[in-house]
């Protein structure tokens, strides 16, 4: 892998999310595209992320089981205060 192509991987990974949602210019949409033209590992990752991106929306939203919520608060409250 040349610098040239791993620098291109490090901005698409950089900015994969933003590229997805639509939220970045049409230069950088079309670099990031072309760059991923030519690189199996960044098509890979896309087609990865769009899928799990799909999936979810699909599933939607569902509300967390009160114990379950209850178990995850007290984990935030202690990495919170681990922090301190």
């Amino acid at each position: 892998m040349t610098r040239a192509t791993k620098a291109s991987c490090r901005v698409l990974l950089e900015r994969l999310s933003a590229y997805l949602d639509g939220d970045l210019p049409a230069t950088a949409c079309r670099r990031i595209a072309s760059h991923a033209k030519t690189c199996a590992r960044c098509t890979d990752l896309l087609d990865d992320l769009r899928m799990t991106t799909g999936l979810c929306r699909s599933a939607g939203e569902q509300p967390l089981p009160p114990a379950v919520r209850r178990v995850a608060r007290k984990h935030v409250r202690r990495l919170l205060g681990a922090r301190r």
